[in-house]
Protein backbone atom coordinates (compact mmCIF):
# COMPACT_ATOMS: atom_id res chain seq x y z
CA UNK A 1 0.00 0.00 0.00
CA UNK A 2 2.46 2.48 0.49
CA UNK A 3 4.46 1.10 -1.96
CA UNK A 4 1.66 2.22 -4.90
CA UNK A 5 1.34 5.76 -2.47
CA UNK A 6 4.93 6.73 -3.34
CA UNK A 7 3.88 5.90 -7.08
CA UNK A 8 1.18 7.57 -7.24
CA UNK A 9 3.16 10.75 -5.11
CA UNK A 10 5.94 10.10 -8.23
CA UNK A 11 3.28 10.56 -10.52
CA UNK A 12 1.60 13.58 -9.51
CA UNK A 13 4.36 15.54 -8.83
CA UNK A 14 5.78 14.75 -12.45
CA UNK A 15 2.49 15.94 -14.11
CA UNK A 16 2.42 18.97 -12.09
CA UNK A 17 6.22 19.77 -13.03
CA UNK A 18 5.26 19.04 -17.04
CA UNK A 19 2.36 20.92 -16.52
CA UNK A 20 4.13 23.97 -15.33
CA UNK A 21 6.80 23.37 -18.09
CA UNK A 22 3.79 23.70 -20.49
CA UNK A 23 2.48 26.77 -19.36
CA UNK A 24 5.51 29.10 -19.23
CA UNK A 25 5.87 28.33 -22.89
CA UNK A 26 5.05 31.35 -24.93
CA UNK A 27 1.57 31.46 -26.75
CA UNK A 28 1.99 31.24 -30.39
CA UNK A 29 0.93 34.50 -32.00
CA UNK A 30 -2.88 34.41 -33.08
CA UNK A 31 -3.84 34.93 -37.20
CA UNK A 32 -5.57 38.13 -36.01
CA UNK A 33 -2.61 39.61 -34.67
CA UNK A 34 -0.21 38.59 -37.68
CA UNK A 35 -3.03 40.37 -40.04
CA UNK A 36 -2.85 43.29 -37.81
CA UNK A 37 0.46 43.52 -37.86
CA UNK A 38 1.04 42.90 -42.07
CA UNK A 39 -1.83 45.83 -42.26
CA UNK A 40 -0.16 47.84 -40.24
CA UNK A 41 3.23 47.90 -42.15
CA UNK A 42 1.20 48.52 -45.19
CA UNK A 43 -1.09 51.50 -43.97
CA UNK A 44 1.12 54.57 -42.44
CA UNK A 45 -1.68 56.06 -40.85
CA UNK A 46 -2.78 53.18 -38.92
CA UNK A 47 -1.52 54.34 -35.82
CA UNK A 48 -3.08 57.80 -36.08
CA UNK A 49 -6.44 56.85 -37.15
CA UNK A 50 -6.68 54.02 -33.92
CA UNK A 51 -4.77 56.39 -31.53
CA UNK A 52 -7.70 57.72 -30.32
CA UNK A 53 -9.28 54.18 -29.38
CA UNK A 54 -8.59 52.94 -25.85
CA UNK A 55 -5.37 50.59 -25.60
CA UNK A 56 -6.82 47.24 -24.96
CA UNK A 57 -3.86 45.13 -23.38
CA UNK A 58 -3.36 41.20 -24.11
CA UNK A 59 -6.00 39.07 -22.28
CA UNK A 60 -3.57 36.99 -19.54
CA UNK A 61 -4.17 33.01 -19.79
CA UNK A 62 -5.66 31.79 -16.56
CA UNK A 63 -4.44 28.41 -17.48
CA UNK A 64 -0.52 29.19 -15.59
CA UNK A 65 -2.69 29.89 -12.27
CA UNK A 66 -5.22 26.91 -12.39
CA UNK A 67 -2.69 24.55 -12.91
CA UNK A 68 -0.84 26.20 -9.59
CA UNK A 69 -3.65 26.08 -7.83
CA UNK A 70 -4.53 22.06 -8.78
CA UNK A 71 -0.46 21.30 -8.02
CA UNK A 72 -0.39 23.09 -4.31
CA UNK A 73 -3.66 20.83 -3.85
CA UNK A 74 -2.43 17.68 -5.40
CA UNK A 75 1.59 18.13 -3.73
CA UNK A 76 -0.86 18.61 -0.28
CA UNK A 77 -3.07 15.49 -0.83
CA UNK A 78 0.44 13.46 -1.41
CA UNK A 79 2.27 14.94 1.73
CA UNK A 80 -0.99 13.89 3.91
CA UNK A 81 -1.08 10.68 2.33
CA UNK A 82 2.61 9.59 2.14
CA UNK A 83 4.62 11.57 4.47
CA UNK A 84 2.43 12.86 7.60
CA UNK A 85 -0.41 10.56 7.95
CA UNK A 86 1.47 7.76 10.02
CA UNK A 87 -0.01 4.54 9.75
CA UNK A 88 0.93 2.77 12.88
CA UNK A 89 -0.01 4.26 16.50
CA UNK A 90 1.71 2.08 19.02
CA UNK A 91 -0.37 3.86 22.25
CA UNK A 92 -2.90 1.97 24.19
CA UNK A 93 -2.28 -1.88 25.59
CA UNK A 94 -0.28 -4.51 24.07
CA UNK A 95 0.11 -8.19 25.14
CA UNK A 96 3.67 -8.89 24.95
CA UNK A 97 5.36 -12.40 24.53
CA UNK A 98 9.23 -12.89 24.80
CA UNK A 99 11.75 -15.74 25.01
CA UNK A 100 15.44 -15.94 25.77
CA UNK A 101 16.12 -19.16 24.95
CA UNK A 102 18.17 -21.09 27.62
CA UNK A 103 16.68 -18.28 30.38
CA UNK A 104 13.42 -17.60 30.37
CA UNK A 105 10.21 -16.82 28.28
CA UNK A 106 6.46 -14.99 29.24
CA UNK A 107 4.37 -13.00 28.28
CA UNK A 108 2.55 -9.61 30.12
CA UNK A 109 0.33 -6.73 29.22
CA UNK A 110 2.53 -3.85 28.30
CA UNK A 111 1.21 0.01 28.13
CA UNK A 112 2.73 2.38 25.64
CA UNK A 113 1.46 6.34 26.74
CA UNK A 114 2.18 9.38 24.74
CA UNK A 115 1.74 9.88 21.41
CA UNK A 116 2.56 7.78 17.46
CA UNK A 117 6.26 9.09 18.25
CA UNK A 118 7.42 8.84 21.48
CA UNK A 119 6.21 8.45 24.85
CA UNK A 120 6.68 5.92 28.20
CA UNK A 121 5.58 2.94 28.98
CA UNK A 122 4.92 0.76 31.90
CA UNK A 123 4.68 -3.22 32.07
CA UNK A 124 4.30 -4.69 35.32
CA UNK A 125 6.05 -2.89 37.91
CA UNK A 126 8.90 -1.45 35.18
CA UNK A 127 8.86 1.13 33.35
CA UNK A 128 10.74 3.52 30.50
CA UNK A 129 10.38 5.42 27.09
CA UNK A 130 9.71 4.37 23.83
CA UNK A 131 10.63 5.64 20.13
CA UNK A 132 8.49 5.04 16.81
CA UNK A 133 10.12 6.14 13.23
CA UNK A 134 7.89 4.90 10.82
CA UNK A 135 7.39 0.83 11.04
CA UNK A 136 10.32 0.89 13.36
CA UNK A 137 9.74 0.65 17.26
CA UNK A 138 12.25 0.86 20.23
CA UNK A 139 11.72 1.17 23.96
CA UNK A 140 14.11 0.96 26.95
CA UNK A 141 13.83 0.47 29.96
CA UNK A 142 14.63 2.70 33.12
CA UNK A 143 18.39 2.62 33.34
CA UNK A 144 19.26 0.87 29.88
CA UNK A 145 19.42 -2.76 30.74
CA UNK A 146 16.72 -3.76 28.31
CA UNK A 147 16.49 -2.84 25.08
CA UNK A 148 13.52 -3.93 22.84
CA UNK A 149 13.98 -3.14 19.11
CA UNK A 150 11.72 -4.10 16.14
CA UNK A 151 8.83 -3.31 13.56
CA UNK A 152 4.85 -3.01 12.86
CA UNK A 153 4.02 -5.86 10.79
CA UNK A 154 0.51 -4.69 10.86
CA UNK A 155 -1.55 -1.68 12.60
CA UNK A 156 -1.78 -4.52 15.63
CA UNK A 157 1.32 -6.93 15.04
CA UNK A 158 5.09 -6.40 15.95
CA UNK A 159 7.86 -8.13 16.89
CA UNK A 160 11.98 -7.84 16.97
CA UNK A 161 14.90 -8.30 19.22
CA UNK A 162 15.89 -7.60 22.90
CA UNK A 163 18.77 -7.43 24.95
CA UNK A 164 18.91 -7.69 28.71
CA UNK A 165 21.95 -7.60 31.11
CA UNK A 166 23.74 -8.73 27.74
CA UNK A 167 21.41 -11.63 27.02
CA UNK A 168 19.84 -12.11 23.44
CA UNK A 169 15.85 -12.67 23.18
CA UNK A 170 13.48 -12.15 20.37
CA UNK A 171 9.58 -10.49 21.00
CA UNK A 172 6.34 -10.57 19.57
CA UNK A 173 3.36 -8.04 20.72
CA UNK A 174 -0.48 -7.66 19.83
CA UNK A 175 -2.47 -4.95 19.97
CA UNK A 176 -5.32 -5.71 22.90
CA UNK A 177 -8.58 -6.04 20.98
CA UNK A 178 -7.02 -6.91 17.77
CA UNK A 179 -7.32 -10.58 18.62
CA UNK A 180 -9.92 -12.47 21.41
CA UNK A 181 -6.88 -14.90 22.01
CA UNK A 182 -3.57 -13.48 23.84
CA UNK A 183 -3.06 -16.95 25.63
CA UNK A 184 -2.13 -17.64 29.07
CA UNK A 185 -0.19 -14.64 31.40
CA UNK A 186 3.29 -14.90 32.11
CA UNK A 187 4.70 -18.44 33.02
CA UNK A 188 5.37 -19.33 36.23
CA UNK A 189 8.68 -17.92 37.82
CA UNK A 190 8.73 -15.31 34.73
CA UNK A 191 8.85 -12.11 36.01
CA UNK A 192 6.37 -10.08 34.13
CA UNK A 193 8.43 -6.92 33.12
CA UNK A 194 10.06 -8.88 30.12
CA UNK A 195 13.62 -8.62 31.25
CA UNK A 196 15.97 -11.07 32.44
CA UNK A 197 17.20 -10.69 36.00
CA UNK A 198 20.87 -11.74 36.96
Amino acid sequence: MIKHKKMIAAFVVFAFLSLLQISAMPAAPSPSAETSMASSEKAPGFIEEEGSTAYQGKKKSMLPIVLIGVGVVAVAAVLFLVVLKTKYDITGQWQLEWDYPGYNSGEAPITFSGDKKSGTFLIGTANGTYAVDGKKVTWTYSGGDTVYTGEFSDKTHMSGTIVSNGIPGTWTAVKLGATSDFGNMAAAGNNASGKVEK
